[in-house]
């Protein structure tokens, strides 16, 4: 495995996301998700072990600052109005990671149910100047990995993006691999991708799942999520 230092980059949507849960799940309810899967992944990247700081980038970091753990190696970055979408915000949070003296660069997305330390570690474990995770289908990128000395390389998430991930990479002359593992394949967009999850990461995910009736109150689901000095953490906010 790579012992070169490593920064995490986490893009964050606000608390209105998985909208494409709404046939199965109300608001809040899926608020209550998004809550717990953003506290799951940078959870799971600080007890990774390689990995020295997550910056997280996210349009709304007072609600960042209220699901995230609390730790020092964690920081918020403000995403501005006009430069909005999620390939942005992995620029704006790689530019900031390469910024101080990094070796790699390690891209995450927050939907990630299934992830664990030992993924994490597994996307760095190559060699290589890229490394790929893509989703179930093989068609989206779900995880990146990229050296820090890599210049001019375009984020394409969104459809297709592996291919064309691994086609940026081919044009710059770079190496790359292909990490595939359940934790990061398996992501959280639809409602089949929430039918397809263990019953027990249903239940972490959302206490309403364990009976199979109507959402409880969001709070419900973050009872153990601490709520952090956001002024103290967040880089970029708007007044």
């Amino acid at each position: 495995m790579s012992t070169r230092v490593t920064t995490a980059v986490v893009p964050l949507r606000g608390r209105e996301g998985k909208t494409r849960l709404a046939d199965r799940l109300d608001a809040r309810e899926r608020g209550a998700i998004v809550r717990s899967l953003a506290a799951h992944v940078v959870g799971t990247l600080l007890a990774a072990g390689p990995v020295r700081d997550v910056v997280v980038v996210t349009r709304e970091p007072e609600f960042a600052g209220l699901v995230l753990p609390e730790d020092p190696r964690v920081t918020v970055v403000a995403q501005p109005d006009d430069s909005p979408g999620l390939n942005a915000a992995v620029h704006l949070g790689h530019a900031r990671a390469v910024s101080g003296e990094v070796g790699r660069v390690l891209v995450v997305h927050t939907d990630l149910p299934l992830l664990t330390p030992e993924d994490v570690r597994a996307l760095l474990a190559p060699d290589a100047a890229l490394v790929v995770a893509p989703d179930v289908a093989g068609q989206g990128t779900n995880a990146l990995v990229l050296d820090a000395g890599v210049r001019g390389l375009a984020f394409r998430f969104g459809p297709g993006s592996r291919a064309a991930h691994v086609a940026e990479a081919a044009a710059l002359g770079l190496t790359t691999a292909v990490v595939q593992r359940p934790g990061t394949a398996t992501d959280l967009d639809t409602p089949a991708d929430w039918a397809a999850l263990p019953a027990t990461v249903r239940e972490r995910l959302s206490p309403a799942s364990r009976r199979g009736g109507p959402p409880r109150p969001a709070a419900s689901g973050v009872a153990s999520a601490p709520t952090l000095p956001v002024a103290a953490r967040v880089r970029g906010a708007r007044p």
